[in-house]
């Protein structure tokens, strides 16, 4: 018979060569996959290799007798079916035949009828106990993940955690050690019976202990008969690392099960679980639901750290919308207010564009995606203190020159705005893109200057059946300058209206306050700059822009990511 995938693996494991072809022909006829051992060393190197679904096996055999194998099989295969067989039954084998789980235990001789349904009996327990599990696990994974959802702190998220794994393990010994990214230390959280404990520990040694750690020895749960086995101990054998990773309940009489929560941009947390040494060993069932619930876990802290930053980052902008309302109180002439207003606007263009990015990843639990997306409102926010302290003290508005990629800098804002709901629909291309152009900018003015026309150049197509936007880049003929055009296939305006076009208040949006081809104007001149604006009605706009290329080359800091 040519063995499937859902055959049944069985290993016989007898001294006596005659029983072993008896049950061999037996089980053989009826399907199932059968490897022999004549003896316990021999069958315990091949289970160690091979993973199989029943283990027959006599009692009494030279060497490793049938009770010792089973109690080792266990170490490697938790959940591995067994039927013990003997020619020598009392008391005692019976009793550590059930106190080793056996699904059976058959007396020698047996007749061959009497084999078959141990099998048949045994294989149908193992299935009825697996699929039991699986549905309750499903069910614990489902309550978990609710739970998960409810916590609003770290404190209540890992102790609500750590109790959910201890009642669902079985046990009354369990610890969660985790990173606190917003006050920068560990925590372990302790459960010992009755009794909580917090502890915080300080960044170092772990965390140069984790620089280096090939995260390899620690992807998946492992038990451990003391803090020695433990393999950041065994990369960093330092004494000032046991408060990190072996808990005040671990003594000699325990094992320690240990579950990494390991995200893309590193360490997150470590779960720690103790057992008593007499305590039925984990099964292979309960790593996979302890694998997962890390990697809710994992999730579930990295959610709260943003949530933590994403609040912040509100409260600053609270603060920031309360100076620009002073501002313009201020303000003596209503055209300042207004200009003042279009360019925070374009400022807090930038942060809702992210906020709704990091808002989709979220709800998508894509967690390498959420750093990025943090970082860009928190410099896009500096920027606005920036401005507005400068509006405040009543000077000109300052600015620095930093030497910048040009080419780099309209890739990122390309795949900044494409994402965004105002490009959808819209073709962006690039003709060309010279590379390493140099150029002394004011970097923030710039991203404004280029948010301003591609939105232009977006809405003027809004209404358009083809909505393209074509960009390139290239040096002059004498290489000491290069070109930024832009041209889209909006509705474009006529002859008498191109001549205020930068020059005056001029929009043909109808909510517009005319003051962004003014602003982008004077970021030009700023720069040496040089505009030209070609446009034909319900054709299109092509606005060229022409800059110095700068004679020296930008600091590594200063290059757009």
């Amino acid at each position: 018979m040519t063995e499937s995938q859902d055959t049944i693996k069985i290993i016989v494991v007898d001294d006596e060569d005659i029983v072993i072809s008896l049950i061999c022909d037996t089980l053989e006829e009826e399907g199932y996959a059968i490897q022999t051992a004549s003896n316990g060393e021999d069958a315990l190197i091949l289970i160690e290799k091979e993973e199989f679904d029943l283990l027959i096996t006599d009692i009494r055999m030279p060497g490793m007798d049938g009770i010792e194998l089973v109690r080792r099989v266990r170490d490697i295969h938790p959940d591995i079916g067994v039927i013990f067989m003997t020619g020598y039954a009392n008391l005692n084998s019976a009793k550590n035949a059930i106190k080793q789980g056996a699904f059976d235990y058959i007396m020698k001789p047996f007749e061959i009828s009497e084999i078959r349904k141990a099998v048949k009996d045994a294989i149908r327990v193992k299935k009825e106990a697996e699929e039991k599990s699986s549905d309750h696990q499903l069910s614990s994974l489902s309550d978990l993940n609710q739970m998960l959802h409810k916590a609003g702190d770290h404190k209540s998220l890992t102790f609500s955690f750590l109790k959910f794994a201890l009642m669902h393990q079985h046990t009354e010994y369990g610890a969660i050690l985790y990173w606190n990214k917003e006050e920068e230390k560990y925590v372990m959280v302790t459960i010992q019976g009755d009794e909580n404990n917090e502890q915080n520990l300080p960044k170092q040694p772990l965390a140069d202990t984790l620089k280096g750690f090939d995260s390899s020895l620690l992807n998946k749960p492992l038990i451990i008969n003391g803090v020695e086995e433990n393999p950041l101990y065994q990369k960093n054998p330092n004494p000032e690392i046991k408060p990190y990773i072996n808990p005040t309940w671990m003594d000699k009489s325990n094992q320690m099960v240990i579950v990494p929560v390991i995200r893309s941009d590193g360490f997150k947390a470590l779960i720690m679980l103790g057992f008593d040494e007499d305590t039925v060993k984990i099964k292979e069932a309960d790593f996979k639901f302890l694998s997962i619930s890390g990697i809710w876990l994992g999730i579930t802290l990295e959610n709260l750290s943003l949530l933590k930053e994403t609040q912040k980052a509100y409260a600053r902008l609270k603060e920031l919308q309360d100076e620009t309302i002073q501002l313009e109180k201020m303000a003596t002439k209503g055209e300042i207010s207004a200009e003042i207003g279009h360019e925070l606007n374009n400022f807090l263009g930038v942060i809702a564009g992210n906020l709704s990015l990091l808002e989709f990843h979220i709800k998508k639990k894509h967690g390498d995606e959420f750093n990025k997306y943090i970082t860009t409102m928190t410099e896009t926010i500096e920027k606005i203190k920036k401005f507005t302290s400068g509006l405040m003290d009543l000077r000109p508005i300052s600015t620095k020159k930093d030497i910048i990629y040009f080419d780099k800098l309209i890739t990122e804002v390309i795949d900044y705005l494409k994402p965004q709901k105002r490009f959808r629909g819209v073709q962006i291309t690039v003709d060309r893109l010279d590379e390493n152009l140099p150029f002394e900018a004011d970097n923030t003015q710039i991203m404004q200057l280029l948010y301003n026309v591609f939105n232009n150049a977006a809405d003027a197509s809004v209404d358009k059946e083809q909505r393209d936007i074509n960009v390139t880049v290239a040096r002059n003929a004498e290489n000491k300058k290069f070109i930024f055009s832009i041209r889209d296939t909006g509705v474009g305006f006529p002859p008498d209206l191109l001549a205020k076009a930068f020059k005056e208040k001029f929009t043909t949006k109808k909510n517009g306050h005319g003051f962004g081809l003014v602003v982008c104007h004077r970021i030009i001149e700023y720069h040496g700059g040089d505009l030209q604006v070609d446009s034909t009605p319900e054709v299109g706009t092509t606005i060229t822009m022409t800059f110095p290329i700068s004679e020296k080359q930008p600091e590594t800091e200063n290059v757009p990511a």
